[in-house]
């Protein structure tokens, strides 16, 4: 059985303690072009990394085990990225008691993201969509702005968020889309296979995990499209982390 416990991988990895400070570290990313680019992740409280683990498991707790496992498998990066954003903020991770700008974060929801099939600046209100031809509609994570449907563009961090994007779930009943690509930092990643109709059909549960998460760091911008192969509706839904400030974590609607 995979580890399903953020708390578990943290302890691990020696990051889950209640006294003293992590040191000050630096972070590296290779993009396509085999570009290195590093990021600064600030010293921060071990009891900080503890509220991250301890309110991230009671928060995956009544998910799937296979999403629960993939949390947990990247724990150490969800916990750098805290790091990194809290180089901006400088107030440490307080989680829900958080105010000002300590941080926080919050699974993945619709309302968080942008709309692609709206020419508005307009957030989804579900994750359903309905395809209206094959090879359509491909851009599903775009920035929120009014750019005509089709032509939206990266979603781009403020200097204290990040996200964690560690895969996919698809509940619907007729799939709609087969493959995905990422454009980190306007690089264009490999494409990857979305293979629904084969993942998990043992247990009931269609849910793909990413060869490598993206992490969109503050200040950059990654923009996620997708192959639908036919018609219907479909129900694809990320997997992942959005980490914000306090003060940002405060609309109902769209946090």
């Amino acid at each position: 059985m995979p580890n399903t416990s953020v708390v578990e991988a943290l302890k691990a990895a020696g990051l889950y303690k209640e006294t003293g400070r992590v040191e000050e570290q630096m972070l590296k990313t290779i993009l396509p072009n085999g570009e290195v680019r590093e990021h600064k992740m600030s010293e921060i409280d071990y009891l900080d990394l503890k509220i991250f683990a301890d309110e991230l498991d009671i928060a995956l707790r009544l998910q799937n085990p296979l999403v629960q496992s993939l949390f947990a498998k990247n724990a150490a990066a969800l916990a750098g990225l805290i790091r990194v954003i809290n180089v901006e903020s400088a107030s440490g991770f307080k989680g829900s008691v958080g105010s000002g700008r300590q941080l926080d974060a919050l699974l993945f929801r619709a309302e968080q993201f942008q709309d692609p099939d709206n020419a508005a600046q307009a957030a989804r209100a579900s994750w359903i969509r309905t395809i209206a031809a094959a090879a359509g509609q491909p851009q599903f994570i775009v920035n929120p702005g009014a750019e005509a449907v089709g032509s939206k563009v990266a979603l781009a961090m403020a200097d204290e968020e990040g996200i964690a994007l560690l895969g996919f779930a698809n509940p619907a009943a007729a799939l709609c889309v087969d493959a995905m690509q990422i454009t980190y930092l306007a690089q264009a990643y490999n494409i990857q296979n979305l293979d629904f109709e084969l993942a998990n059909t043992f247990i009931g549960d269609a849910i793909v995990e990413l060869k490598q998460p993206l992490v969109i760091y503050p200040k950059e911008s990654a923009l996620v499209t997708v192959q639908y192969y036919r018609a219907g509706t479909d129900e694809l839904r990320p997997i992942g982390l959005w980490v914000k400030m306090a003060s940002a974590l405060r609309a109902l609607a769209t946090s």
